[in-house]
């Protein structure tokens, strides 16, 4: 398998529980953007059993306390793709956690440029 998020090398890591881990994102859309990267190898969101949801949450909060206290942020995107067709690139599940400093939704204005112009051909 050559997956990019199973051969993430440990200092790499900024946070971790037992079955997650956080990174920094290697193509921020803002400062301390992360990516929450489950250990196990599975495709989305959809195939974490309950046990892994909850501590995908306590290691979201976890990061977003970090992220809090070294940028203050005024706010956070949680942003997570599940299938091509939504713009996921990387099948293995990860959640990524965007500090935002401006208006609402302030981190994502680049991210939906692009998606709309990455799908305007597939309408």
């Amino acid at each position: 398998m050559n997956c990019p998020f199973c051969q993430i090398p440990e200092d790499k890591i900024i946070g971790e529980n037992q079955h997650f881990f956080a990174i920094w994102d290697i193509h921020p859309i803002s400062q301390g953007h992360c990516l929450i990267i489950s250990k196990r190898h599975v495709e989305d969101f959809f195939a974490l059993t309950p046990e892994e949801a909850s501590s995908l949450h306590e290691l979201a909060q976890e990061t977003r306390e970090l992220l809090a206290a070294k940028y203050q942020p005024k706010g956070f995107n949680l942003l997570m793709n599940c299938g091509a067709s939504a713009g996921q690139s990387v099948f293995h599940f990860h959640l990524h956690i965007m500090p935002s400093y401006g208006g609402v939704m302030s981190g994502l204005k680049n991210i939906g440029r692009s998606l709309m112009q990455k799908f305007s051909g597939a309408l």
